[in-house]
């Protein structure tokens, strides 16, 4: 008769780092006492962790008796029991781990690089190392937030477009896991649209680097994520949008601010020169540090054409007993200004700049 071994995970990404290293090629670790000989023929019961059960059939192909483990070779699942779990790690790789651990700062830079392309893989791991940096690598989303799940990296460098899981799933993952949610997600991609890299300061991307970067700058640019990171408080708000104005200028940040009717602070940076807008329910309220301008929308409108730069936004309250609200004062008198009218001015006087040179 042939004995049936029941194997239930633990948690979620137990799951997730099971499937990764075995499940997807047929195979499944067996965690029993007294393992069954090599060779020998095994049923097992599979819960999946949405509760889905598959009775499936094997043949021990290896025993580790020290570690208290066999593993199987799956005999080829049916389309329904292919289905369950294709559908259980649809549902599984999104959701939200309550670990919350947090990795050690180490001298050499942990780079998990996530690519489909082996080439690109290996000559980009090689520059890395070449340049003092320790580099695991994964060809899809899916195996990245699987290595991530076992040891946390310090960044993690990905393409965008890549099969099983692409990088926006990645990044969605990772920020949405308290034990991965800190760790820098820097894509490098050739996308170059507003719209695309908005969306991904939105979701949680640190920076975008395009492909043909020289690798010493994006060895810097993967140092500058990380030191960014370890700054932020430990507490940083989730709703925080922050990015390059290279990659989003600052118009298509308040448009999305405004659309959102987002209330907060947000903080411009370039060179050794800074600015601060405040917002409530997406309009403007205060402009702090003003420059050589005189009145607050003259400010505004300089910033708009700032080619470069950082922006943070920090989301805050909108009551008006708010403690983190700032009050009215000389910089606008307390007025509140729509960001599409100031949006709308400033194309007018571009427009009539330009019409007269």
């Amino acid at each position: 008769m042939t004995p049936t071994f029941g194997v239930r995970f633990e948690s979620r990404d137990d799951f997730v780092v099971e499937y990764a290293d075995r499940l997807r090629k047929g195979r499944l670790r067996l965690p029993v006492e007294t393992p069954p000989a090599p060779g020998a023929a095994v049923r097992v019961k599979l819960t999946l962790p949405d509760d889905a059960v598959l009775y499936l059939r094997g043949q021990v192909s290896a025993v580790r008796s020290r570690d208290g483990e066999a593993i199987v070779e799956l005999e080829a699942m049916n389309p329904a029991q292919r289905e369950a779990l294709e559908n259980c790690v649809d549902g599984v790789v999104g959701r939200d781990d309550e670990a919350n651990t947090v990795p050690n700062a180490e001298e050499a830079l942990h780079v998990l690089v996530v690519d489909d392309l082996v080439s690109h893989r290996i000559e980009l791991g090689d520059l890395l190392r070449a340049r003092g940096m320790r580099v695991r690598v994964a060809e899809n989303g899916l195996l990245a937030l699987s290595a991530a799940l076992k040891k946390v990296p310090d960044v993690i460098l990905t393409d965008v477009e890549m099969p099983q899981m692409d990088g926006w799933s990645l990044l969605r993952s990772v920020r949405q896991r308290k034990r991965l949610r800190g760790i820098p997600v820097v894509f490098l991609t050739r996308l170059s649209d507003e719209l695309s890299r908005l969306r991904g300061y939105r979701m949680g991307a640190d920076d975008f680097l395009p492909k043909d970067l020289p690798a010493d700058e994006i060895a810097a640019r993967l140092i500058g994520v990380v030191t960014r990171r370890r700054q932020l408080p430990t507490n940083n708000d989730a709703q925080g949008l922050r990015g390059e104005l290279e990659h989003v200028r600052l118009g298509s940040v308040l448009a999305f601010l405004e659309s959102e009717r987002r209330s907060g602070s947000l903080h411009l940076r370039c060179d050794n020169e800074a600015s601060t807008l405040h917002l409530r329910n997406g309009a403007l309220t205060r402009v702090e540090q003003l420059g050589s301008n005189s009145h607050p929308h003259d400010r505004v409108f300089e910033l708009l054409g700032w080619a470069r730069g950082e922006f943070e936004f920090q989301t805050v309250g909108t009551g008006d007993d708010s403690p983190s609200w700032p009050a009215p004062g000389p910089a606008n008198d307390g007025a509140v200004t729509p960001v599409s009218y100031l949006l709308m001015e400033h194309a007018r006087r571009e427009d009539e700049r330009n019409s007269q040179t």
